[in-house]
């Protein structure tokens, strides 16, 4: 059931037609951060773990974020059935819009702002390699992406946001998805490709942002793979395919090196902040982060935007 009006959809577009949307950062490694190393989904319905991922939501709107992404990457049935969690899934899906909800009142409450903040369905990819590369059929994957899409748009997200998706049949998968639950949300889609502009399954990010454009896509980028600086030859090619497009950046904080046996990433806020600054010329409208950032990084990009 759609529960979204075209008005909806378009309100949220033209926020973006008046200005540069800040989106938020990392999820995965600000939870990995204080001590959560599982499946991060699983929070969702844990009594502690809602307050861990209220104050990774909150620590980004502080920051400057104008959307935040639901806790649900991993929260479509092929995943949640890998970690166990099948059965729990409409309660981890539900939960992770009351929980990005709770963030935004606790953030109005504590500043009497009255801005407006946008709750994104993050969706992410299967982990299942589709026909021909594999054996996951095309309408299967469009029917279970729709599973978690209904549970989202039922609980009255502002868009959804597909991401970190390496082969273009899965992102068509997915757009489809969306446009069989509702036709009026809006849905924004970022692949991720390797410095060369292709992604790991083959498809060129200007050949993928026209394709996925032409499917009904209304925001289109590019995001984890590679740090800000390696990310703004993608910027180029995709704003050079599409004029007048909508476009989403969320680079990570540069790659993942190996220190003292812990992960971490080397770009700075500052540094990540300084290579964003590129892309503006190229006229994005949302910018945000992903693996290794963190509110400090998204802090600086929305400083600069702002």
């Amino acid at each position: 059931m759609d529960s979204h009006s075209s008005a909806e959809k378009h309100n949220f577009l033209n926020f973006l037609d008046e200005k540069i949307l800040i989106c938020d950062g990392a999820m995965g490694t600000m939870l990995q951060k204080v001590g959560y190393s599982a499946c991060p989904d699983y929070l969702n319905i844990e009594k502690d773990g809602k307050k861990k991922v209220v104050n990774v939501h909150l620590g980004y709107i502080k920051a400057g974020s104008d959307i935040i992404q639901t806790n649900t990457f991993g929260s479509n049935p092929y995943k949640l059935k890998s970690c166990g969690l099948l059965p729990d899934m409409e309660k981890i899906n539900k939960n992770a819009v009351s929980i990005a909800n709770e963030a935004v009142k606790i953030y109005k409450e504590e500043t009497g702002s009255s801005r407006h903040i946008f709750i994104a369905g993050d969706i992410g990819p299967t982990g299942k390699l589709l026909e021909p590369a594999g054996d996951a059929k095309y309408s299967e994957v469009v029917d279970l992406y729709s599973r978690q899409i209904d549970i989202l748009v039922k609980n009255s997200v502002d868009l959804i946001l597909i991401e970190t998706i390496m082969d273009l049949n899965e992102a068509a998968a997915a757009v489809e998805a969306v446009k069989k639950v509702t036709s009026s949300m809006p849905v924004a889609c970022t692949m991720t490709f390797g410095e060369n502009g292709v992604s790991m399954m083959g498809n060129k990010a200007e050949d993928s942002l026209v394709i996925l454009l032409n499917s009904g896509c209304d925001i289109v980028g590019a995001n984890c793979g590679m740090g800000s600086d390696s990310m703004l030859g993608i910027v180029k090619k995709m704003r050079k395919a599409a004029p007048d497009a909508k476009l989403i950046f969320q680079p990570n904080a540069g790659l993942p090196v190996l220190k003292n046996g812990k992960t971490v990433y080397n770009e700075t806020p500052e540094s990540m902040a300084s290579n964003t600054k590129e892309f503006l010329p190229y006229k994005p409208s949302i910018l945000g982060a992903c693996c290794g950032s963190t509110p400090a990084h998204i802090s600086k990009i929305a400083q600069l935007v702002r």
